[in-house]
């Protein structure tokens, strides 16, 4: 993979975490506005999926940068 390869699928990765912040967002907001105790449920799951996600492209992330030095 040559080095502008690996810039593109850096900001490809950073674009991805942008969008599960926004999702968790909505998610958020979701939970402060409910009283129905599934949707809550079912929300907090999908916070704590998101975050799974953004972990894992975090990790490749920071494994992509190392091979560009």
């Amino acid at each position: 993979m040559k080095r502008i390869e690996k810039l593109e699928t850096l900001i490809k990765i950073e674009e991805g975490i942008q969008s599960f912040e926004r999702l968790i967002s909505l998610c958020q907001d979701t939970i402060d506005l409910t009283y129905f105790r599934e949707i809550k449920d079912k929300c907090t799951d999908k916070v704590h999926t998101y975050n799974m996600c953004i972990d894992r492209l975090n990790q490749r992330f920071n494994k992509l940068v190392n091979t560009l030095k």
